[in-house]
């Protein structure tokens, strides 16, 4: 009877794990402002590059300002006449109110006089108003950035009209750092972890998370939670919940999915196998296991959290037991087999004593 199949076997390793709970969720901006034309005009210029930073205050776009310098200038011009104006009716009515003390003028002048005063001065008021709408709308043909940020490509072009019946959308500014991250939370985790750092409940202290982006390998930015939402949707059951993450080189875009990890808890003396040595059948995960008898055994077992190429195992495992890495093709639970430790030596298959003869077949 031949040697029974090498297998190669490890040992379980045994450390303090950080468990994390894992979500899928989008980045937002922080700040987000629509550019709008506030007056009616033909777009003038437009004073930036597409896709370019802007500070807060920088121009944007102009609009033909010559019809509203002319309107400012009327509406100066008014002004001055009812100024003018208030100033003749204060002295007639000063006048005429002394003139009344001496009986030189009858009341009915002197209510006259006082009437078209407090007309002149509501007039004035009404000039000064019009004066601030005017230039109001003068500073409108000078389109600025409400917020520092990347702004998006022109959505019109120079020459046409804009802001006709409608505020028209001109460009879009976003801030990129930092980026808000929102992701949806099952009420079971609610209460199982973030209802402990909800601000009613612990103030000043926001848990750190951790993002990574589609296709790439681990979890690149950092950042903190900042806001729990004040109710769960009841159709999905699950209650937002928003972060905020610094995007200093401004690689995230609002938009993006992004997979999100949240620090839980610090499993201690957790038990560690190699991925590889993890298979699956209809009853779910399994390991193979060899015993002191070097019989194959069959576990199934509950899988943890991944911890680089190696898996922490819930239950169905302990860290004594021996477990098979490779050469599954070769056995089956009941099976006898010749374990080998990793980087071992393979035993050899026929080991002669010093001394027996020869096989017949082989020569001396």
């Amino acid at each position: 009877m031949g040697m029974a199949p090498v297998v190669v076997v490890q040992t379980p390793v045994v450390q303090d794990v950080q468990t994390y709970y894992e979500f899928t969720g989008n980045t937002e901006a922080i700040e987000q402002v629509d550019i709008r034309a506030r007056v009616k005009g033909y777009l003038k210029s437009v004073d930036y590059a597409d896709g370019k930073e802007v500070k807060a205050g920088d121009l944007l776009f102009t609009i033909e300002s010559d019809e509203y310098l002319a309107r400012r200038d009327q509406v100066k011009a008014q002004l001055a006449v009812a100024e003018s104006e208030l100033q003749r009716t204060q002295l007639d009515y000063e006048r005429v109110e002394k003139a009344v003390q001496v009986n030189a003028v009858s009341r009915q002048d002197l209510t006259t006089r006082e009437a078209e005063f407090h007309q002149a001065q509501a007039r004035v008021l009404a000039a000064k108003a019009s004066l601030q709408t005017a230039e109001l709308d003068l500073g409108y043909t000078h389109i600025t950035s409400p917020i520092s940020g990347r702004v998006s490509r022109r959505l019109v072009d120079v020459g046409n009209l804009v802001g006709a019946g409608e505020n028209t959308l001109l460009a879009t500014v976003i801030r990129m750092d930092p980026m808000y991250v929102y992701f949806n939370a099952g009420e079971d985790v609610y209460h199982e972890f973030f209802l402990k750092y909800h601000p009613d409940v612990k103030q000043g202290y926001r848990p750190k998370f951790e993002i990574g982006l589609p296709g790439q390998e681990g979890y690149t930015y950092e950042g903190v939670l900042d806001y729990i939402d004040n109710k769960a949707d009841s159709m999905t059951g699950t209650i937002t919940i928003r972060g905020q993450v610094a995007n200093t080189e401004k690689h995230l875009l609002p938009g993006m999915f992004v997979r999100i990890r949240v620090p839980a808890e610090m499993k201690t003396n957790a038990v560690l196998v190699e991925e590889r040595a993890v298979n699956s059948d209809i009853g779910g995960k399994y390991i193979l296991t060899v015993n002191a008898r070097n019989i194959v055994e069959y576990n199934p077992v509950k899988l943890g959290p991944k911890v680089g190429d190696r898996v922490v195992i819930e239950s169905g495992l302990n860290k004594d037991q021996t477990y098979i890495v490779s050469g599954f093709h070769l056995i089956r639970p009941g099976a006898p087999v010749t374990p080998q430790r990793v980087g071992q030596a393979a035993p050899a298959a026929v080991e002669k004593e010093p001394g027996s003869p020869a096989p017949a077949n082989q020569k001396p």
